[in-house]
């Protein structure tokens, strides 16, 4: 198989990935484009963490941001002929801060929010979502969900980003499906779309009963919860949520061909906070 075919197998759309930006992820902007469209990639929405008090290292930073909004604006500009470039920002949500995630995004133009739930706080304890042998408790779980309630209730966003990560822990997906469910009805009044985060193939899973960390499985995004979250009429967005130049894409196809099994006909991007759909049709 040649580079050139593979390339051809991605999506013709990403709406979740990351750049330098974040500075845990690599590749300027305009190498992040040049590879997206390599990869047939038509709509493209550059999502990098926003600023934010909590690990200040692994994100923008607030003197960053003119930089990043002027560096996406002059990219967009020149390939424009050749592919859809969107303006985002994932950003960490955490309860009793909307006032000051409100203050920073009020200014600030934007095509696409994302909230994010990256960290929870057990009493004194920060728990962090990618602390997987941590996650499979009743008060993390129970903790977790309030969070997200409350990031649902806050108006401030599109999408949830990537909500069910936590099975990453081992948690069952009876569980995660059960706690999710409350939740659907505020997601419908908010009209915030459901991200389906195609980074579960490449992050590991945590077997609890030999309590190591498994590369053979795929812990999200969850069959059983996408299937009933498209019952009740949620829209979906879509991500790779690539921290590489070379994962743009990944995983896109493959969600999108089990979405067909669901019969779900459509997703979204967003332009100007405002939903953009696209078949699925449009993609296979």
């Amino acid at each position: 198989m040649t580079v050139v075919y593979w390339m051809e197998l991605f999506s013709m759309l990403d709406n979740h990935i990351h750049t330098k930006y974040s500075k845990h992820a690599i590749g300027s902007i305009e190498e992040i484009v040049i590879t997206a469209i390599q990869n047939n990639i038509k709509v493209l929405t550059i999502t990098d963490h926003a600023p934010f008090y909590v690990d200040r290292e692994n994100r923008l930073l607030d003197s960053e941001l003119p930089d990043y909004f002027a560096e996406i604006n002059q990219v967009k500009a020149t390939y424009a002929s050749e592919i859809k470039i969107l303006t985002g920002l994932e950003v960490d949500f955490l309860p009793n801060n909307v006032n000051y995630l409100e203050k920073m995004l009020e200014n600030l133009e934007l095509d696409y929010v994302i909230g994010a739930i990256h960290y929870v706080y057990l009493h004194n304890e920060k728990v962090n979502v990618w602390d997987i042998d941590k996650l499979n408790n009743k008060r993390f779980i129970s903790e977790y969900f309030s969070y997200l309630y409350e990031l649902i209730q806050s108006h401030l966003f599109d999408s949830i980003a990537h909500p069910d990560t936590i099975l990453r822990g081992g948690i069952q997906e009876e569980v995660y499906y059960d706690c999710f469910m409350p939740l659907i009805p505020s997601m419908k009044k908010t009209n915030i779309s459901y991200e389906l985060n195609c980074s579960g193939p490449r992050k590991s899973v945590y077997d609890i009963q030999n309590q190591t960390e498994r590369t053979d499985s795929s812990a999200y995004p969850s069959p059983k919860l996408v299937q009933e979250l498209h019952r009740q009429m949620i829209t979906f967005t879509i991500g790779s949520d690539a921290h590489t130049p070379r994962d743009l894409g990944a995983g896109i196809q493959a969600q999108l061909a089990e979405c067909v099994k669901l019969n779900i006909n459509s997703i979204v991007y967003y332009q100007q906070r405002q939903k953009k759909f696209m078949p699925i049709t449009d993609f296979l």
